[in-house]
């Protein structure tokens, strides 16, 4: 049989498990090296191995896994080296150990291997900190964002905590980016940051008194929350962000709770107007990435702890 490589833009059947197109097989966050070859399923290896379900237990996690990987080594979709190395890699995982998150996956753990996944596109930059958070640059100028190409998702809950460290008594403008489209050779828009601003959806971080209509938790352009809804806190305080997106219904939790509530239905324009803003007809994807904005060198922002789990 003829092994196939499951690349970009490919689509799974649509009885797999769950969407997942990487080029290798990773396990958690351990990755094999073993190509992710589409099965005679027409799901990929990763698909089938369904680390992001929760697992009461590591036992019954490896159990499945040796169960699907058994199957594959019979159909000669794998042979004997790389069913070894992917059961070493579902156990090495942790998955379904007592402690881990039910059905996340780390995104950014705060160790330079996760934060190396990471792509910096436009303006500005983030750097690593010996705490395991992230900080955008003070002296990198530009608009820009860090994003996550690795893979799309589709509905998920999307957990991370941030802090506002912008200097003196100013506050920090910035935000995620979901659900955005591959930003590189976009045929409408050159520039790769620009790509999620356009055909994704942010939701804001501002706890400015003045300045920008849109504060923490609005969806920019669409769905404004005020400064009284966003649940501001003490400045230089860590914020849990919860971002949940159902559909086209997007959720966003701050501290635990909910700030707002969004219907991403087409027909609405951006406000402000913006003459080439597709609104949201423009930005109606069933999956996409995830990104971070960095604004300038004064709206410093502080990430850590980036977890994902689809829905």
């Amino acid at each position: 049989m003829v092994l196939q490589v499951a690349e970009g833009g490919g689509v799974p059947a649509p009885n797999c498990p769950e969407h997942d197109e990487r080029l290798t097989v990773i396990v958690g966050t351990v990755d094999t090296g073993v190509p992710n070859r589409v099965t005679n399923s027409r799901c990929t290896i990763n698909e089938l191995i369904e680390d992001e379900r929760e697992w009461t237990s590591q036992a019954l996690f490896l159990k499945h896994v040796d169960k699907v990987l058994d199957k594959l080594l019979y159909d000669g979709v794998v042979d004997g080296r790389e069913h070894r190395k992917i059961y070493r890699a579902a156990r090495q995982s942790g998955i379904g150990k007592p402690g881990q998150t039910a059905g996340y996956r780390n995104l950014f753990d705060g160790t330079q291997s996760s934060f190396a996944k990471w792509q910096q596109v436009g303006g500005g930059s983030f750097g690593l900190n010996a705490d395991g958070s992230m900080t955008s640059s003070t002296t990198t100028p530009g608009m820009g964002m860090l994003w996550f190409p690795e893979r799309k998702y589709e509905d998920f809950s999307l957990k991370l905590q941030w802090r506002d460290d912008a200097p003196g008594t100013g506050n920090a403008n910035a935000g995620v980016f979901v659900r955005f489209p591959q930003v590189h050779d976009h045929p409408e828009e050159t520039r790769p940051e620009w790509v999620a601003i356009k055909y994704g959806h942010e939701v804001q971080i501002l706890d400015r008194p003045d300045g920008d209509m849109y504060k923490t938790g609005s969806v920019y352009g669409f769905d404004r929350v005020g400064l009284g809804g966003a649940g501001v806190t003490p400045k230089g305080s860590w914020n849990d962000y919860e971002i949940r997106v159902e559909g086209q219904h997007y959720s966003v939790f701050r501290n635990g709770v909910l700030i707002n509530e969004f219907d991403n239905n087409g027909g609405q324009d951006f406000y402000p107007p913006r003459g080439d803003d597709p609104g949201t007809d423009g930005r109606r994807y069933a999956s996409g990435h995830i990104g971070l904005q960095v604004h300038g060198t004064t709206d410093v922002i502080s990430y850590r702890d980036i977890r994902i789990k689809q829905l």
